[in-house]
């Protein structure tokens, strides 16, 4: 592949900038700030797009390269495949993709793939070679190919490196201990700690722990549940016992008037029958009263009588005058009791006139009272019957609503519970229920601890379900390093078995070049050391050789692995490549460059001393001025 012409429309400090290359040695020289450093830029922008990310720099590219007083920001490449395809690229850097066309001016643009970023792959396409890959083993900047005594391990490093794996930055025993390294920080070991799968297993071990513990109250949160379903159960049985009891003294509530009237009326009815018996009491006496006067009557004239007998019996043995005295006596008491007697028994009439009136009266008010005593029972028995009908049919709908709830016995026994009870029932029911609602609030407060034990066990098992699928992603992440250090194993063995021995034999050849045939034998050791043998049969490492032998071998193994990346034979872009080599190492250098048949050469330089060393062994080159 081969870079035939470019045109900078405006490109950083260049502008209107036409160039036409070689196909072999260019040398682009000018003085510093000249725009050389520019140029490369736009050569490797042209093929890969230009960059608006800082990718660790001060400024991206794209503002860096970006011109200050114009709007214009483009240009165009033209260059040619190993197979003679010629092809155009047309690039406004302000844009993601450029246009590119073949030998006949056909737009061929969409023939190619594009990034994530947006930016065409056509240049990787046609030689198989990324931007990295493309500085790493087309580009050479001074510093790459600058080689000082401190840097020599450095670049015998390098050496290994594309010989063993066939690339400069790539070493098989770092890339090894990089993975380990990473292996033993990113995952551990069982005899590690600190690292993230001794965390996790510890972690782990930390909450089985926790988990055992907090797991008893898995078993308490049934308890509970079977203690607060009985407790739900008493309580809707007092509920409902004392809802038939307050429903039960409603009913009862409802006659208390009545009752309270008819307790009134009984009370009024034995106040009636105790009149009654009051009224035959007096009625009885009255009838008592005149028999005993009428007794007393005959009393009277009986003892009047016995006293005449009796002093007319005296008279017989008495003198003549006491004998009439005692006659006169009896006939003056006689004549005094009858007197008075006979006043009596008008009295007497007198009372037993009262009496008669007075029984009449009384037993006129016993008649109506008896009448009235029969009914007001009657009244009463009435009232009571209706009451007690009403109170049995209230409590046939009671025991009705309530039939399914609770057994029919304990209804029964509310039903024929007086109403003081009842009442008294109903406090010992408010009681209990507010006891049981205590007891639920105790349960309910127990069961949230439990709750929130058993929410912590959740979390727990969550944290343990995270932690077993951390430690499962780090076991698979073990995997996948113990499987990439195999591939990388077989690839390294595959190298040295198919690719190493290439180079191998291309550094023995550069070997003979620049040591004009003093040493011709190489090997690499199971170290990935590169051991030369001397005239002596001693084997001696390649760092003993000089640095300039060193640095061309470097040079040339540099443009060998180009080979490898790409079936096209890619220029080699040399810029101040050669500014610390003395006049000896940078003729070397240059005969190496020249004998490169059918490869491009693009050194970029602000001295002299490559046209003149060009000139004076008569290589031939192209001179471009900036």
């Amino acid at each position: 592949m081969k870079i035939k012409k470019l045109k900078i429309n405006s490109f950083g400090k260049l502008e209107n900038t036409e160039i036409e290359f070689s196909d072999n040695i260019n040398i682009i020289s000018g003085k510093n700030e000249s725009g050389k450093s520019t140029l490369l830029k736009f050569i490797v922008s042209m093929f890969y797009g230009i960059s608006k990310n800082k990718n660790g720099k001060t400024i991206p590219d794209f503002d860096k390269y970006k011109p200050w007083e114009k709007d214009e920001y483009s240009g165009k490449l033209t260059y040619t495949l190993d197979n003679n395809n010629e092809y155009e690229i047309y690039r406004e850097f302000k844009k993601k993709m450029p246009t590119i066309y073949d030998k006949d001016k056909n737009d061929v643009t969409k023939q190619y793939g594009i990034d994530k970023s947006k930016e065409s792959l056509f240049f990787y396409e046609q030689t198989g070679i990324t931007e990295d890959n493309f500085l790493a083993s087309c580009v050479s900047e001074q510093e790459n190919v600058k080689l000082s005594n401190t840097m020599k391990n450095n670049i015998i490093q390098r050496l290994s490196n594309i010989v063993s794996t066939g690339s400069e930055t790539t070493s098989y025993k770092k890339a090894i201990e990089k993975l380990n390294k990473e292996q033993l920080e990113k995952i551990g070991n069982n005899r590690s700690t600190g690292r993230p799968l001794n965390i996790v297993e510890t972690s782990i071990e930390e909450n089985e722990a926790k988990r055992k513990e907090i797991s008893i109250y898995e078993d308490q949160k049934y308890d509970m549940a079977t203690q607060k379903e009985n407790l739900q159960i008493d309580l809707e049985e007092s509920k409902t016992v004392l809802e038939i009891l307050r429903k039960q003294k409603i009913n009862l509530e409802k006659n208390q008037l009545e009752k309270e009237k008819i307790k009134i009326s009984k009370e009024n009815l034995l106040k009636n029958e105790n009149r009654k018996k009051e009224l035959e009491e007096k009625i009885s006496n009255l009838e008592e009263s005149k028999q005993e006067a009428f007794k007393s009557s005959k009393f009277g004239y009986l003892a009047i009588i016995l006293i005449i007998i009796a002093i007319t019996s005296l008279s017989i043995y008495l003198k003549k005058y006491m004998a009439i005295l005692l006659n006169i006596i009896p006939l003056l008491i006689f004549g005094i009791i009858f007197n008075k007697k006979q006043k009596i028994k008008q009295q007497i009439k007198k009372n037993n006139r009262k009496r008669y009136q007075e029984k009449n009266l009384l037993e006129e008010e016993l008649s109506k009272i008896e009448d009235e005593y029969k009914e007001k029972k009657l009244e009463i028995e009435e009232k009571e019957e209706k009451i007690k009908i009403q109170e049995q049919t209230a409590e046939q709908e009671i025991k009705q609503e309530f039939i399914e709830e609770i057994d029919e016995e304990i209804i029964d026994d509310i039903l024929s519970t007086k109403y003081e009870n009842i009442v008294e029932f109903i406090g010992e029911k408010e009681k209990e229920l507010t006891e049981y609602k205590i007891t639920e609030k105790t349960i309910e407060v127990d069961n949230q601890n439990i709750l929130k034990q058993l929410d912590y066990l959740v979390e727990i098992d969550e944290k343990l379900e995270n932690l077993y699928e951390q430690k499962k992603e780090l076991v698979e992440l073990n995997q996948i390093y113990e499987m990439v250090k195999q591939e990388i194993e077989n690839a390294y063995q595959e190298m040295k078995e198919n690719i190493t021995p290439d180079f191998i034999e291309e550094l023995k050849n550069i070997l003979v070049q620049v040591t004009k045939g003093k040493y011709s034998k190489l090997y690499l050791d199971s170290e990935n050391n590169l051991q030369i043998e001397v005239e002596n049969g001693q084997y001696m490492p390649i760092e003993r050789l000089s640095t300039g032998t060193i640095d061309l071998i470097y040079l040339a193994l540099r443009i060998s692995a180009t080979k490898e990346i790409s079936e096209e034979n890619m220029p080699i872009i040399m810029d101040e490549s050669f500014s610390y080599y003395d006049n000896e190492r940078m003729t070397e250098s240059l005969k190496y460059l020249s004998n490169q048949e059918n490869r491009q050469v693009l050194i970029f330089t602000c001295s002299d001393r490559e046209s003149e060393i060009l000139e004076k062994e008569n290589i031939t080159y192209k001179k471009i001025v900036l």
